[in-house]
């Protein structure tokens, strides 16, 4: 399925559920196909959609999980945020997450994938979450284009792992790219920012390109399997006075650590947790491990 075949796929499910003529997914049903609402989470449901071409789907339907131990955190920071970034929002849980919470706080989805970023749009229409910005951009260190590409998975047309850059056996286009310093973003986001970033790779330029935002000191999930990375953004961070911890999804707890490590993707554990706050306020959005 290429993206226009997706576009009119999305338009079709649209019209059905203007209509009233749903088809609902269940978890009983492969391949999975219909709208299916999303009630995993410390937020109020919403609705989301799979022509059996999402991962996304699997994991709320299937597995009944998404990233347990970042969600909670999440979800338990959007209460009270005064802005919130999704950088890398893919078909937009995290996004659509804090819009259920919060009407009131605009929340900025930025995500390149073409395929991604048609399915995100749909869902944002389907809830009517007007506060939520859609950008199609990669957030990067400047102002400009640069190839993006993903590898195509069988039945999942909405990759869940592109990222900047060029690779062997990889689908490739050209994507518009964007820092956010300069943006006018970070003005508006004021002095308790929720920011999250899952940008495959991209997570150096990204942040080397949003130090206006990262002035405000927000609290940030980062994704990052890179020791290179690492190795750049620690300093950066370490400046701003960020504390670092570890996410255990499943025991839905963080572990401190003396500074940012790369991930493994055995481990299941994706995400760290970057925050000024105190370790008594860390211990409210999740249990705290030594």
């Amino acid at each position: 399925m290429d993206l226009k075949q997706l576009e009119a796929e999305n338009a079709r499910a649209l019209a059905a559920f203007h209509k009233g003529g749903l088809v609902t997914a269940s978890s009983s049903e492969f391949p999975f196909y219909g709208f299916y609402e999303v009630n995993l989470f410390e937020a109020p449901p919403f609705v989301m959609f799979t022509a059996n071409d999402c991962p996304r789907a699997a994991n709320i339907l299937y597995e009944k999980e998404f990233e347990p131990g970042s969600m909670q955190i999440w979800c338990r920071l959007a209460k009270t945020a005064s802005g919130i970034l999704d950088i890398g929002a893919h078909v937009g849980v995290y996004s659509l997450s804090a819009a259920s919470i919060r009407k009131d706080v605009k929340i900025h989805a930025f995500e390149p994938n073409p395929h991604a970023y048609t399915r995100l749009r749909m869902h944002i229409q389907i809830n009517e979450f007007r506060n939520i910005v859609e950008h199609w951009f990669a957030v990067g260190k400047e102002d400009g284009i640069a190839p993006f590409s993903w590898v195509r998975k069988p039945n999942q047309q909405i990759s869940s792992g592109g990222g900047l850059g060029r690779g062997a056996g990889r689908e490739e286009i050209i994507v518009p790219m964007h820092k956010l310093d300069g943006s006018q973003i970070a003005p508006t986001i004021g002095d308790r920012a929720l920011v999250k970033i899952d940008v495959e790779g991209g997570e150096v330029a990204a942040i080397q390109g949003m130090s206006e935002v990262l002035a405000r000191k927000p609290d940030i999930l980062l994704e990052t399997f890179s020791a290179g990375a690492c190795d750049i953004i620690n300093p950066i961070i370490s400046a701003l006075g960020y504390k670092v911890y570890k996410v255990l999804e499943k025991e839905r707890k963080v572990v401190r650590q003396d500074k940012l490590y790369a991930c493994t993707a055995a481990s299941g554990n994706f995400n760290q947790f970057l925050t000024v706050r105190p370790e008594d306020h860390v211990a409210v959005l999740a249990d705290i491990s030594s």
